[in-house]
């Protein structure tokens, strides 16, 4: 894997920085001068572009803005490769994950338009190839269109896995669990109806029936009903991209600013995740779909389905492929991020005023740029009630000061921390590096770095017993309820502490009777073990190891703890017990790419 010097492409990045059009220099400068974190403290200055691309690690940032119903500049930052000076520009385009979502709704709406597809009729009566498996879930409701639409079908949690060019799954063998599809087949897991549970599969079974309903491959009606109508040249869901497009295609980088992958790869649930596009080019799907909504354009949409496309359905926070964002009460905005192979989009659009913009990140750290940048357009174009409220820090007594400082547990093997540096206060364990608190009245902490909040719980004698952790998380979601944070014992170790600090033992003792106790904690879901493993994998490859076993061991017919493990096995220097986990891993999933790759690398180095 290549990397390279964040300082030299800083340089490159600044020798570039000065793209975008000259006669709207004034509001480029504005935002690039004005970026704002999450929490808005009042007497903090804004942050630069420059700075937080920097400190982010993201090479390259595209941005267009939209107001009164038009695409009014559009600004490049950077570059398209870490370590290649070639600039971004008009044609750059980016991987924007689930930002395909918004894009495929409206595709799915347009044959509703039709008639080909009915929102509200089960799902199976209007495919052929392949049903929704029936079980006790679906025996009183149905999985249809528009609860696909919505994320409330009850479709299984599906993570997207990504694949070569020469070994890109159908729906159909997504669908069905079947090679080269490195996931098991797709299923109801809840109640159609009762609960929003974000699915990608979901997604691939829309795809599916928009195959099927028009006899024609995915990519090619998309074009057709929205690209091509709107001039969207840069734009494809062809996988891999065709020729005209690839030499455009930016590179996605690690959260270190690495690249992000060894040669394309391609994410499976296509529906879900699959679009390349350009900044000006989403920024004119959004701006038709706003003025669909407006009664003035019925190229793509009627103004009907693109007012149910923004409204609250079984789950009231997303409508049909578009988050629903609220600050007073009143759900104004239609919004997405989404995230590629290391890359990070978002889009924020007003329902009525025409004001909105789309800002495109080559780097798994714009989960984070691109929110700061859309803040920044959000107060230089006076977006109502999209920005909290400035909070108005208050001082502490130094009693108050020294009782906040210690050690804190959230949940199983969370960990959050309090010190002091004279009368500043800072939080350890939230951010990669510590961020500083700010007390804003009645015994709440803020940081702006993260939405939400912390709230102080004292004893009776006004000591801090615990502290309600209610700050979001790096995608942005506060916690429903806030996580209590018990202040800790001197000499306490959390379990995944324990890991690193000879208990290892301990530690997994911990976990492994936590999940015999309850195997639904969220703290020994196979996902989570599966990314605490690799939080440790660089700085401690035992802990890893010894975690991506308990993962295999309690899921041994999972393939993905397999790979897990043959991944911790060859980082800690085993390469023959690495190699058995590969085998096992391809053994239940033989569309397992990864493994094969990895086991034919092993064979040829002896």
């Amino acid at each position: 894997m290549r990397t390279f010097n964040v300082c030299s492409v800083v340089a490159v990045i600044l020798c570039c920085a000065c793209q975008g059009s000259v006669s709207h220099k004034k509001p480029i400068d504005e935002v690039r001068n004005g970026l704002l974190p999450p929490t808005l403290i009042a007497g903090e200055a804004p942050m630069r572009l420059e700075d937080r691309a920097r400190y982010h690690r993201v090479p390259g940032l595209s941005t267009a803005v939209i107001e009164d119903f038009e695409v009014t500049w559009v600004d490049h930052f950077g570059v398209v490769r870490a370590d290649d000076p070639v600039p971004v520009s008009d044609s750059t385009l980016f991987s924007v994950g689930s930002l395909s979502k918004a894009v495929t709704a409206v595709t799915v709406l347009s044959l509703v338009d039709d008639g080909l597809i009915d929102l509200d009729r089960d799902v199976n009566e209007q495919l052929r190839s392949w049903r929704v498996p029936d079980n006790e879930l679906t025996a009183d409701e149905a999985v249809t269109p528009r609860r696909l639409l919505n994320h409330t079908g009850g479709i299984m949690f599906s993570p997207p896995s990504s694949y070569s060019g020469d070994r890109l799954p159908s729906a159909l063998q997504l669908l069905e669990g079947i090679e080269p599809s490195m996931t098991g087949p797709v299923l109801v897991d809840k109640v159609p109806g009762s609960v929003f549970q974000y699915s990608n599969a979901g997604f691939t079974i829309l795809r599916l029936l928009i195959e099927e309903r028009t006899g024609r491959p995915f990519a090619e009606v998309v074009s057709e009903r929205i690209f091509e109508p709107l001039g969207m040249v840069h734009s494809s869901f062809d996988a891999p991209l065709p020729a005209r497009l690839i030499n455009d295609a930016a590179s996605g980088h690690g959260r270190d600013g690495s690249s992000a992958s060894e040669g394309q790869r391609w994410l499976s649930h296509t529906a879900a995740g699959g679009l390349w596009t350009t900044a000006a080019d989403y920024a004119a799907f959004v701006v038709e779909v706003q003025r669909a909504l407006a009664g003035r354009s019925t190229r793509v949409l009627s103004k009907k389905l693109a007012s149910e496309m923004v409204s609250p359905q079984d789950s009231d926070r997303y409508g049909l492929g578009v988050f629903l964002h609220q600050r007073t009460g009143k759900k104004e905005y239609f919004s997405h991020i989404g995230d590629g192979l290391g890359f990070v989009g978002g889009f924020a659009a007003h329902r009525s005023n025409g004001k909105a913009a789309v800002v495109l990140s080559n780097g798994v750290g714009g989960i984070h740029l691109v929110r700061e940048v859309m803040a920044a357009v959000a107060r230089f174009n006076e977006w109502p009630d999209y920005l909290p409220p400035e909070l108005q820090p208050v001082a502490l007594s130094d009693g108050d000061l020294d009782r906040l400082v210690g050690r804190y547990r959230s949940g199983f093997d969370g960990l959050v921390e309090v010190r002091r540096e004279e009368d500043v206060l800072w939080l350890c364990g939230v951010t990669r590096d510590d961020v500083r608190l700010f007390a804003v009245g009645g015994d709440v902490l803020v940081c702006r770095e993260r939405a939400g909040d912390l709230r102080i719980v004292r004893g009776p004698d006004g000591s801090v017993e615990s502290l309600n952790n209610g700050l979001a998380d790096e995608v942005g979601r506060l916690p429903d309820p806030p996580v209590p944070a018990q202040r800790m014992a001197d000499g306490e170790l959390t379990p995944r502490e324990m890991l690193t600090s000879g208990a290892r033992l301990e530690g997994i003792g911990r976990y492994r009777a936590l999940f015999a106790a309850d195997p639904d904690h969220p703290a020994v879901s196979e996902g989570a073990l599966n990314q605490l493993g690799y939080a440790l994998l660089s700085s401690d490859a035992l802990a890893a190891v010894a975690v991506f076993e308990l993962n295999a061991e309690l899921r041994p017919s999972s393939a993905n703890c397999h790979d897990s493990l043959g991944e911790g096995y060859l980082k800690a220097g085993e390469t023959d017990r690495a190699a058995a986990s590969y085998r096992r891993s391809l053994e239940l999933n033989p569309g397992n790419d990864n493994a094969r790759r990895v086991l034919a690398r092993l064979a040829s180095s002896g």
